[in-house]
């Protein structure tokens, strides 16, 4: 996969706790930051398709926390 680099602006205490937990997992700063870019997008996509889905399913005016539940278990099967 061909490789962008691109700059980002981050406070200082953010970068601080970073760099420690790269330090302790032995990675650097670039595999750290794509890790957690990676595991954000794939919750987010997966939040996506979930609310893709309920909305193809359901055509009610408003969805009770049961239906809500019943729904996201469906989803995970």
């Amino acid at each position: 996969m061909k490789s962008q680099t691109f700059n980002i602006s981050m406070p200082a205490k953010l970068v601080q706790r970073i760099d420690s937990q790269t330090k302790k997992q032995g990675y650097s700063r670039s595999d750290f930051v794509r890790q957690a870019v990676r595991k954000q997008l794939a919750t987010l996509e997966q939040w996506e398709n979930l609310t893709d889905s309920v909305r193809g399913e359901y055509k009610g005016k408003d969805l009770s926390e049961t239906e809500v539940a019943k729904i996201v278990s469906s989803q995970r099967s």
